[in-house]
């Protein structure tokens, strides 16, 4: 369908909020960290339209099969000399300033520093909010040159973006403009970088749409009508969205009670407050994020913050661990096991495109855990004392005394969700494994954070939800530990 033969516009103005940290990167580190922001002209983050477009055209082919043709139909394409223009046109996200206002055009300087939410991020620029990623092997030490950091907006800030669907008439058009707008609440839906390591999660929180045929003239005298800006829905109408009846994805929680002290990363800034004593040598990882009411939004400062990829990559570790156990590769004198993670789990945990090693594709993990912050009014602040001890003479090290600020007790609700599709062509014990894992985690069998050689970072809990249920339902393979 050619989008100039068209005569009927459907329009969505809606407003989203990161969820969680969000990483839109361009690509390139800025001399200091290994990634940068995407920003506009006044030097605020901004969702590009073509990373929205791009989340938008893999969730549509996903949902509605991998005939690609329905896909370029909506979206276009380009093969060499033959291509066709989308028929979807995608603004560019605009940030929303503390009172809820997109940023559209240029700014003014004091502007910008006169708004708490515009001014902190515009500060970001020299002192961004990162988060630092380290590789694991399978001994559970940092793997040799896999240290980098990743530059995130904090979770809570808003933007402002419309879409445009071009149709032959409203009645040719409307189904499929509401199977793209059920997109907007997909499980997968998220944007930017790591989003299998908890970054990235969108909530669509107020939608207005509209549908104009120009062919009518009341119709076509309405459209001149709307304004041009992203937040003005004078003759748009309030729509609430449902999530798409046939998503492939299967959701839960995870919760978890702490039964001990525990950290996670290393912060800056303590939880305690400026006291005026040094502050520890250890702290936990706080990050700030964005808090709405009567939308209007203000800085929470220094929150807890348990990041999905400390709680994902201890899980993939005992994946690992449980495949190969249910599988019969054991560790012996004649074992070849490397670093590797085992095939099999592709389909689970995805794996690197790397053409070093022949491996020219790459794909997403079908498991997400998403980052969550917390408050300490059921969390204890705990300051402990470490000192390094001479294994010669049993005796304190001369000046190796630290210490360290912790948390004790809390819970933690951690959504999680998986592509059960992704695991009907792997054997039944790659999901019994995924299930032995997490019962590991719920039954304080594994730790997770800092410090659990010493006790620290254990939990008990259970999953809830219908994955829970799913996972119930596994069936378990042949045991083969007889064969150790």
């Amino acid at each position: 369908m050619n989008r100039l033969d068209c005569s009927t516009v459907f329009i969505a103005r809606f407003t989203l909020e990161a969820a969680t940290a969000l990483s839109v990167s361009t690509g390139n580190p800025d001399g200091v960290f290994d990634t940068a922001l995407v920003r506009d002209a006044n030097g605020l983050p901004a969702q590009p339209g073509s990373s929205l477009a791009g989340v938008l055209r893999h969730l549509w082919i996903e949902t509605h099969g991998d005939d690609e043709s329905a896909a370029d139909d909506l979206f276009g394409y380009q093969k060499r000399k033959h291509g066709e223009a989308s028929r979807l046109l995608v603004s560019w996200g605009a940030l929303l300033d503390s009172q809820g206002r997109p940023a559209e055009g240029l700014i003014t300087e004091s502007q910008r520093l006169e708004d708490e939410l515009y001014k902190a991020v515009l500060d970001q620029q020299d002192t961004p909010v990162y988060r630092d990623r380290v590789r694991l092997t399978h001994r559970g030490a940092a793997a040799d040159k896999a240290k980098f950091d990743r530059a995130v907006l904090p979770a809570g800030h808003r933007f402002a973006v419309e879409l445009k669907l071009w149709a032959d008439s409203p009645e040719s058009g409307q189904a499929e403009w509401n199977a793209l707008l059920s997109l907007l609440r997909h499980p997968a839906f998220r944007l930017g970088g790591n989003t299998r390591a908890g970054l990235g999660k969108m909530r669509l929180i107020e939608l207005h749409q509209g549908c104009f045929d120009l062919e009518n003239p009341e119709q076509r005298r309405h459209y001149a009508q709307l304004g041009r800006g992203l937040a003005d829905t004078k003759m748009l109408q309030h729509k609430d969205i449902e999530p798409p009846s046939d998503s492939d994805w299967i959701s839960g929680e995870l919760v978890l009670e702490a039964k001990g002290p525990w950290r996670i990363g290393q912060g800056n800034e303590s939880l305690c407050g400026d006291n005026g004593d040094k502050p520890a040598d250890l702290l936990p990882k706080t990050e700030e994020c964005i808090i709405w009411e009567d939308g209007k939004g203000q800085r929470q400062l220094k929150m807890p913050l348990v990041p999905a990829s400390s709680i994902k990559g201890a899980l993939a570790h005992r994946i690992a661990f449980h495949y190969r156990r249910h599988v019969g590769e054991w560790n012996s004198e004649d074992a070849t096991l490397d670093d590797q993670r085992p095939e099999s789990l592709h389909s689970l945990l995805g794996w690197i495109k790397d053409s070093k090693d022949g491996n020219e594709t790459g794909r997403a993990g079908a498991l997400i855990l998403d980052d969550i912050s917390i408050t300490l009014d059921k969390t204890q602040v705990i300051h402990l004392m470490h000192n390094a001890i001479d294994r010669f003479t049993g005796g304190v090290r001369n000046r190796m005394l630290f210490d360290e600020e912790s948390l004790f007790g809390g819970q933690l609700t951690i959504p999680i969700a998986l592509k059960k599709s992704a695991l009907e062509n792997a054997g039944p014990e790659v999901r019994q494994a995924l299930s032995d894992a997490l019962d590991d985690l719920c039954q304080g069998r594994l730790a997770i954070g800092s410090k659990t050689s010493t006790g620290n970072g254990f939990f008990t809990g259970e999953m809830k939800g219908p994955l829970a249920d799913w996972l119930s339902e596994t069936d378990k393979p042949e045991s083969n530990e007889e064969a150790a």
